[in-house]
């Protein structure tokens, strides 16, 4: 979808992290806003609003986005309640009440929004009169449930389809030119598998060696990638390993591709080569960058930029 723009500086933190979140599974599914639309079931329109903090997107619609991205259900439903939170209290400062859950502003919704089940509730604002009671169970009833149900299952067999095939132009984004037979191709886990993978090296110990003959590359994630002029840049992070590289597909045409920390720590790739070796750093302290066409392209877990080589034509 583009070079992000930056957010309102008035933006709630809690609302900032979520957005930023839901832009880097934008970038890491490689969505425009066309296929984000067409894959969520929410519109060009409503997602440009919610990936600029402008709307707080209903709970339907970042469950959607989450599973394309394989994201942890667990961590995304966090940071939602805690925007959904920040922004009631802020609407409701501001004399406006937000939609309800699941819901947005008209024409924003897909057309089926009537049959699809209402998001998880947050606290009532204000007591009001008590319901009535719910008029006797019907045979009508029991046909919508059952409809209900029969939808169900056919968005969970979309989904299962969606996440099975291929979200790109058809490129491939298998594992890069040079590394051990075996490596995983994407889309990668997006588990935090801990212990699970059998890796050589941990943290500073991974120092300048080969993620793939370490065997970091198995519990590895992309942390943010990002097309541009052919090439897709990564960033790499092993939850096992405790280590960070960056990779380039495909490297033919590119130069200075490399990994950097905060700390200054910097790890060039070889001459030609589709990937680093790693620094001992986190995802929060480490960025990638790699030249294409006079263009330095960069990646950080949340940013990712285009700018012109210094000197270049």
């Amino acid at each position: 979808m583009g070079r992000w723009q930056p957010l309102r500086a008035d933006l709630p933190p809690e609302a900032a992290r979520l957005v930023r979140e839901l832009r880097q599974y934008v970038d890491r599914c490689e969505l425009n806003s066309a296929a984000l639309a067409a894959r969520t079931g929410y519109s060009r329109s409503s997602w440009l609003r919610y990936l600029s903090g402008r709307r707080l997107p209903p709970w339907p619609a970042v469950a959607g986005l989450g599973r394309l991205a394989q994201a942890d259900a667990e961590h995304l439903r966090v940071l939602w309640e805690s925007a959904a939170d920040v922004w009631t209290r802020e609407s409701a400062a501001g004399g406006t009440d937000p939609p309800p859950d699941g819901t947005d502003l008209p024409g924003d919704h897909p057309a089926d929004d009537t049959d699809r089940p209402p998001g998880p509730s947050r606290p009532a604002r204000a007591a009001g009169p008590a319901p009535a009671a719910p008029p006797p169970r019907t045979g009508r009833t029991r046909d919508r449930k059952g409809a209900l149900t029969a939808a169900g299952a056919a968005c969970a067999l979309l989904a299962a389809v969606l996440l099975a095939g291929p979200w790109d132009d058809g490129a491939g984004t298998g594992a890069p030119a040079g590394a051990p037979s075996g490596a995983p191709a994407w889309p990668w886990d997006l588990r935090d598998a801990g212990d699970q993978a059998a890796a050589g090296c941990r943290a500073g110990g991974c120092r300048n060696l080969d993620p793939y003959r370490e065997k970091c590359d198995r519990d590895s994630v992309a942390v943010h990638r990002m097309r541009a002029y052919g090439h897709v840049l990564s960033l790499r992070y092993s939850p096992s390993c405790r280590a960070s590289w960056a990779e380039v597909d495909a490297p033919a045409g590119t130069t200075g591709l490399r990994i950097a920390t905060t700390g200054g720590d910097e790890r060039p790739a070889a001459a030609g080569g589709a990937y680093t070796t790693m620094v001992g750093s986190g995802p929060d302290a480490t960025r990638a960058t790699v030249v294409v066409r006079g263009h330095q392209l960069g990646v950080a877990r949340y940013d990712s930029w285009v700018d012109d080589v210094s000197g270049s034509a």
